[in-house]
């Protein structure tokens, strides 16, 4: 289902040429500036190779990233957990499968590609057009199920002794986000170049702002949890030990526990979900929960029940002494 509608943009792009191509000038005007006028210029079979390996790497990276998320294979939570990423590849392919066709229509009968227009209209009408298809992708996705905690494990501690000083790092990165930002960039650069750096430049950019945020480093200390990314170490996610009643580790499903990747807020609880797998989960004095996805997140909840514990008991011994 996934990949149907980048399928059905290539039918309509290869649909419009085949209907236009005695009636297009030799090379097309493919590239207008916010004026409207053509400003770049190409062949036709150019534009519709480049149009045709955009949608299909679109779908097929969609398609890729449905597979990876699991679906089915936790029964029926699967069904709903598709709406964001349905809503997005049925927007993303609504915005292409107008716009292509559109540049064509826009050449059509007109002896001389330096005299194309294409208004600024048409870009209303294809966000128009995404949206549209946006909502039909989350409504055929289906509705949310309800999801199922799985049991985290007993909160236990890291062996200490007196005096003695331990941290725990680890880095994790989201091929989902990282995937969906190179996605993201290649067809912006490329919508930059063929059809308006209007349309195409914001979308690179926010390709280029997934990538550099697909990845964090998550650390353990005598501050509590620190979350960064690992390069530019900001913005910094920290959550201190007077925070943090104890800790645990258990397996989580970015879409069917969280609803998709990056920083989630679901009702009760909230995280950092990268991927799916290993996460640790705190359980906040607020009576909230809180999951970061990362690699061996059973030594990294020891350590923190251990630096909570003797948190709380140099607590008790001030007091003992205030007393």
């Amino acid at each position: 289902m996934i990949a149907f509608p980048f399928a059905l943009a290539c039918a309509a792009v290869l649909t419009t040429y085949a209907a236009l191509r005695d009636h297009l000038p030799d090379p097309l005007a493919t590239h207008f500036p916010a004026s409207g006028k053509a400003d770049g210029f190409s062949s036709a079979t150019s534009f519709i190779w480049v149009s045709m390996a955009l949608l299909a790497v679109q779908g097929a990276v969609f398609a890729a990233l449905v597979h990876r998320s699991g679906r089915g294979s936790r029964g029926s939570r699967g069904v709903g957990s598709l709406r964001l990423m349905a809503a997005f590849a049925y927007g993303e392919s609504g915005l292409l499968g107008y716009l292509f066709p559109a540049t064509l229509f826009a050449n059509a009968d007109v002896p001389d590609a330096a005299d194309v227009r294409l208004p600024m209209w048409q870009l209303a009408v294809a966000l128009a057009c995404a949206l549209l298809a946006a909502a039909l992708g989350w409504l055929l996705a289906g509705a949310d199920a309800a999801p199922a905690d799985e049991p985290a494990e007993e909160p236990h501690r890291l062996p200490l002794r007196e005096g003695e000083v331990a941290s725990w790092t680890r880095t994790v990165t989201s091929r989902v986000l990282l995937g969906v930002g190179l996605a993201l960039a290649c067809a912006g650069a490329v919508l930059a170049f063929t059809v308006s750096p209007g349309i195409g430049l914001p979308m690179a950019v926010m390709g280029v702002i997934a990538v550099l945020l697909s990845g964090c480093r998550v650390t353990v200390d005598r501050r509590g949890l620190t979350v960064s990314p690992p390069v530019v170490r900001l913005p910094r996610l920290r959550v201190p030990l007077g925070r943090i009643e104890e800790a645990t580790s258990r397996q989580v499903s970015a879409f069917d526990d969280f609803g998709g990747w990056g920083y989630r807020i679901r009702a009760g609880r909230s995280g950092l979900v990268l991927r799916s797998g290993d996460a640790l989960c705190l359980r906040l004095t607020t009576g909230k929960e809180f999951v970061v996805t990362v690699d061996d997140a059973r030594t990294a909840a020891a350590l923190l029940n251990t630096l909570i514990h003797r948190a709380a008991d140099r607590g008790a011994g001030r007091s003992v002494d205030a007393s």
